[in-house]
């Protein structure tokens, strides 16, 4: 490995660098190489760097890199530990870099095609005021990344692609970026540990074709749709505070020993799952959806659900309570008990349903309901009008 140079030590290639006047006055728009060196201890502030190409650099130091833009950049083989504010970024690429323990590094808003490919983000800490984070406050994306006890951003658009994460979290805030929210896409990827969306606020949200082991959307705002397609998974939990719609299809969904899936029926409009096995048994608590009636049946707040659809699913034990909805369907479902107690829906329709032990239909009333036979003694019907055929 050969020794890095300091950056002040580069002679016009730094001065560049500091005076990217002088630059384009001698060189015009041609790339400018930076190899082998150690950026640290000269401050370059309130910048513009265009069409740069940093490879095998170290950078290091505490908010000494505070640029006003950056344009046609690329950074190949290089580490961070520290803070960099690269300003806006346009047109930005990271390739086989490494960022290690709480360090930063962001683009300001109205940043765009910003990608971290093939990197890698270690922490040091599980503790996660201790993380660092990657990406910007306009838009970011992650191929074939590598990271563990980090933060990634990217507030107006942020895609993960085909990388393994362990413990991390995606802090999206609208408040951070004048109410701008992304539309987030994880593709391919395998997600260890939590990957931690609470209280974010996000355009819409797209899960497919992803193994991972914890999903927390807890008290998050989806303007749009929620959508988890082939995924193969622990736990889920959907507990948002809004969304247009939640989609669950062709996944499999087997919980982490306590816990399986949940969503909250009262802050989302639609609710479909199509095709999906969850797992767990008795000693794990029941897939959940519910909310949305309030807890005093006599004074039931206002509908938000429009509609819950359960099709050619496998669900151990399904607790529906306390929803409220115009339409509630579970066609060709395979479950052990369902829990449907407590709710007010204006249409119910339940056909060619294998229940395998109790249906709880206690104080729930439908408009109109369409409800397949059951066992006799197997339904509870206390306070319900629903009259199964």
């Amino acid at each position: 490995m050969r020794k890095k140079r300091r950056i002040d030590s580069l002679g016009k290639a730094f001065a560049y660098l500091q005076d990217p006047e002088l630059r384009r006055k001698e060189t015009g728009d041609a790339l400018l190489t930076i190899e082998d060196a150690e950026v640290h201890g000269v401050r370059f502030e309130g910048l513009a760097w265009r069409n740069v190409l940093f490879k095998n650099c170290d950078f290091l130091g505490a908010y000494e890199v505070k640029l006003a833009s950056m344009s046609d950049c690329r950074f190949s083989g290089c580490r961070f530990s520290g803070i960099f504010a690269w300003g806006v970024q346009k047109s930005v690429r990271f390739s086989d870099c490494g960022v290690a323990g709480a360090s930063h590094l962001w683009g300001a808003e109205g940043s765009s095609a910003v990608v971290y490919e093939r990197c890698n983000f270690i922490g040091t800490s599980e503790d996660s005021n201790h993380w660092g984070s990657i990406g910007s406050y306009g838009e970011a994306a992650f191929d074939g990344c590598r990271g563990k006890w980090f933060g990634v951003l990217g507030h107006s658009a942020l895609v993960i692609r085909n990388c393994e994460f362990d413990s991390m979290e995606c802090p999206i805030d609208a408040r951070e970026s004048n109410g701008i929210v992304p539309k987030v896409q994880i593709i391919g990827s395998k997600l260890r540990g939590k990957f931690d969306l609470t209280a974010s606020n996000l355009h819409s949200l797209e899960v497919i074709d992803t193994v991972l082991e914890e999903l927390d959307l807890t008290d998050a705002t989806v303007k749009e749709t929620i959508l988890f397609e082939r995924v193969k998974g622990g736990y889920i939990n959907a507990y948002v505070k809004e969304a247009g719609r939640l989609s669950v299809r062709n996944s499999q969904i087997f919980g982490n020993g306590t816990k399986v899936f949940e969503a909250y029926a009262g802050g989302i409009r639609a609710i479909d799952i199509d095709n999906v096995v969850f797992g767990g048994d008795l000693a794990t608590e029941p897939v959940t959806i519910a909310g949305g009636t309030g807890l005093d049946l006599a004074n039931v707040r206002a509908r938000v659900n429009d509609s819950v659809v359960i099709q050619a699913s496998k669900v151990p034990r399904l607790n529906t309570h306390h929803i409220h909805t115009s339409l509630f369907q579970m066609q060709g479902c395979t479950l052990d008990s369902l829990v449907l107690s407590n709710s007010r829906i204006a249409r119910l329709e339940l056909a060619a349903n294998t229940i395998a032990r109790s249906v709880d239909f206690t104080n729930t009333q439908a408009r109109e309901s369409k409800v397949q036979p059951f066992a006799k003694g197997q339904v509870k019907l206390e306070g319900s009008n629903i009259k199964p055929r």
